[in-house]
């Protein structure tokens, strides 16, 4: 049940929705025991919403999501067979805010009713309840006026695109957000760079050759990939820049294994620049395309992995780049290699 909820609620896809699941079991389980650990937990929590702001359409900052969640452990405990749950419901309110992007107005009236749901199940779980059957059939409306509350304050908005697979059955749209600690231009420098790509991301780029130059804004480069992930599969896609808002992202068109359109924009904030990748392509490689029932899931699952080693690997370079000697770029790490399956470079 868990993993559904990852993959459903969060959109976190398989395998990762089993690492996003264990780490919200972990929490539950750390915080059994009366002296249990706080820093356990807490670091379980924002590992689990840090895998769920990856992947999730919703924006939010999975360390003040994490703060939340760890103070509403607090508060369920404490305040358990209380008949006044005010701080609770305040900090429910606080929660679904941070995850929502609600203020504390919008987001009060689903606190309560999720509160409401939470007394009918400590009493059918203190065997207080003289009605079981009809409790649950209750919590359950409770929890859909929940959530229908949320979404009432979300409708009109700018919807987020999900980061999920959608449309005909080789159709995929990926959002991908990364935040790194660097400028915008830092970051226009390193992924601007195609070629080399093969040195700082190895665990996805095999082999990247630039065809055409592009004008002096790189609009109309045209670039030669093969690439893979964690998958025994590659791609031979190519992709020319067709746009470009310098330092702040460019727009490509992709051909080959996979056809459609990727956007990365680049938003800086107080020494942070918060990286939007939009990535929606139809894959038209055989496999993938003619196995599509089969392969979605496989296909998804392996994006996202090969996303996550992205950042982890544009992290590293950066670091790299901002080292002042030698020494202490050495004590830098490896980026993430590729997976053992990765098949040689194809010859020239």
């Amino acid at each position: 049940m868990t993993v559904g909820i990852c993959q459903t609620q969060f959109g976190i896809p398989f395998p990762l929705s089993l690492k996003a699941a264990y780490h919200i079991v972990r929490a539950s389980v750390a915080w059994a025991p009366v002296d249990h650990d706080e820093a356990v937990v807490f670091e379980q929590l924002e590992k689990f919403y840090g895998l769920a702001s990856r992947y999730s359409p919703l924006h939010f900052d999975p360390t003040r999501v994490a703060e939340w969640e760890f103070r509403y452990f607090d508060d369920h405990r404490r305040l358990s067979g209380q008949p006044d749950k005010a701080e609770l419901r305040d900090t429910l309110t606080g929660l679904h805010g941070a995850i929502f992007g609600l203020s504390d107005d919008e987001a009060r009236e689903s606190a309560e009713w999720r509160l409401a749901a939470m007394n009918r199940v400590d009493t059918i779980t203190s065997n207080a309840s003289t009605d079981v059957a009809g409790d649950w059939a209750r919590i359950e409306a409770d929890l859909q006026r929940c959530y229908r509350s949320i979404a009432r304050h979300l409708e009109g908005r700018a919807a987020p695109v999900a980061a999920s697979e959608a449309g005909a059955n080789n159709d995929y749209h990926f959002i991908t957000r990364w935040r790194v600690q660097a400028t915008a231009e830092e970051v226009s420098a390193v992924l601007g760079n195609a070629p080399d790509l093969v040195r700082w991301w190895p665990s996805v780029y095999l082999d990247v050759k630039e065809l055409e130059v592009g004008d002096e804004r790189g609009i109309g480069k045209v670039i030669d990939l093969y690439t893979k992930g964690w998958l025994p599969y590659t791609l031979r896609w190519q992709f020319r820049v067709t746009e470009s808002n310098y330092p702040y992202g460019s727009t490509l068109q992709a051909t080959g294994d996979f056809n459609g359109r990727g956007i990365w924009a680049f938003v800086e904030r107080d020494g942070w620049t918060d990286i939007t990748y939009d990535w929606r392509i139809t894959a038209d490689k055989p496999l993938l395309k003619y196995a599509s029932f089969l392969m979605k899931p496989l296909f998804s699952a392996n994006h996202h992995w090969a996303m996550a080693k992205g950042e982890e690997s544009l992290k590293l370079e950066l670091a790299r780049r901002r080292a002042r000697t030698a020494q202490e770029r050495a004590a830098i790490p490896a980026p993430p290699p590729p997976t053992s399956s990765s098949p040689a470079i194809r010859s020239s």
